[in-house]
C-alpha cells in the first residue's frame, strides 16, 4: 500500500496505488470528488479496493480538508469544474474517470461538459437534478444561515439525514460529524451556497457527455432521489442507473459493497469503452 500526501496549486490530495510503480502508468486514473463539508478520506473504502487496479486519487475540494479556499467569495460550479480540470491535467496527466459525491458529483459532470477532453467515465453518486422548488427554498435558507453565521452548530442537522440514528453506522457518522466540525467553516458555508443553488447540470448539457456514465443514488436519499438518477441515466446513450436499497445520501460510506460492486462494473464499462476507441 502506498500513501502520498502532496500539495498542488493549493489543492490537497492523497494517492492511492497498489499496483506498483511498473504498472502504475498503465493504470487507469480514477479521481474521487468528497461532498460539501466532508473530505479526502470519506472515500476510504472505495481507495482500499481499487487501488489494487488503479491509480486512484482523491481530493479534496477547495475550502475543505487541507486545500485552500478559493479567493472569490461567490462560487460557482465552473469554479470547482475548473480546480478539478487542472488537477487531472497538471497532476494525473491523462484523462480520468471522475466519481463524485453530492457537489462532487455535480463537480463531476460539469467538468464533464466542460471539459470533455479530461474525462474518460464519470460516476455521479448522490447527485441532483432538476431540484424542486420547496426542496430548493430549504437548502438556500440553511444556505444562507450558514454564511450570515459561522460559528453555529453544521453537524445535527446533516447527520441527522445522512444517517437517520442508525446505531448500524455510528462509526460512519462520527467521521463525518468530527469533518464537519474541525472543518474550515467559511469553506464549508461558501461551497454550500453554491450547492443550494444548484437545480442539476441541464438536460442538453447532459447530452454532451459521451462517455460512459453512471448515477447512483440511495433509495432513501430524499434529496438526491433514484427519481433524479434515472432521468439523468435516461438522457445519456451509455449510462446506467443504480438504487441502492435502503441507503440514505452518504452510500459510499453506509453501503460501501454494493457500491462497489456497482464501481466495478463501471470501470470495467469504462476500461472496454478505452480498448475500443484506443
Amino acid at each position: 500500500m502506498m500513501w502520498s500526501r502532496k500539495i498542488s496549486d493549493g489543492i490537497a490530495y492523497h494517492y492511492h496505488a497498489d499496483a506498483g510503480d511498473s504498472v502504475d502508468e498503465k493504470a487507469t486514473p480514477i479521481v474521487f470528488i468528497h461532498g460539501v463539508g466532508l473530505r479526502a478520506e470519506s472515500w476510504h473504502q472505495q481507495l482500499s479496493v481499487f487501488s489494487e487496479r488503479y491509480r486512484c486519487y482523491a481530493v479534496d475540494m477547495p475550502g475543505h480538508g487541507d486545500s485552500d479556499l478559493l479567493p472569490n467569495p461567490i462560487l460557482s460550479l465552473q469554479d470547482f469544474a475548473d480546480v478539478l480540470t487542472t488537477f487531472i491535467t497538471n497532476v494525473v496527466g491523462k484523462p480520468a474517470i471522475i466519481v463524485g459525491h453530492s457537489l462532487g458529483a455535480m463537480t463531476a459532470l460539469q467538468t464533464a461538459v466542460s471539459s470533455p477532453k479530461v474525462v474518460c467515465g464519470v460516476a455521479a453518486l448522490n447527485a441532483i437534478y432538476e431540484r424542486p422548488d420547496e426542496a430548493a427554498q430549504n437548502v438556500q435558507a440553511r444556505a444562507a444561515s450558514l454564511i450570515d453565521d459561522l460559528t453555529q452548530n453544521v453537524t445535527d442537522q446533516p447527520i441527522a439525514r445522512w444517517f437517520d440514528g442508525n446505531p448500524k453506522y455510528r462509526s460512519e457518522a462520527e467521521l463525518c460529524q468530527n469533518w464537519l466540525d474541525e472543518g474550515n467553516r467559511l469553506g464549508y458555508a461558501r461551497a454550500y451556497q453554491m450547492f443550494a443553488h444548484l437545480r442539476g447540470i441541464n438536460a442538453a448539457d447532459l447530452k454532451t457527455i459521451t462517455v460512459p456514465a453512471l448515477f447512483l443514488t440511495g433509495e432513501l436519499d430524499v434529496n438526491s432521489s433514484a427519481k433524479m438518477s434515472l432521468a439523468m441515466a435516461d438522457l445519456l446513450p451509455h449510462a446506467n442507473a443504480v438504487i441502492v436499497p435502503d441507503a440514505r445520501h452518504m452510500t459510499q460510506m453506509t453501503h460501501a459493497s454494493a457500491v462497489n460492486a456497482a464501481l466495478a462494473r463501471f470501470f470495467a464499462q469504462c476500461d472496454s469503452a478505452h480498448t475500443v476507441n484506443a
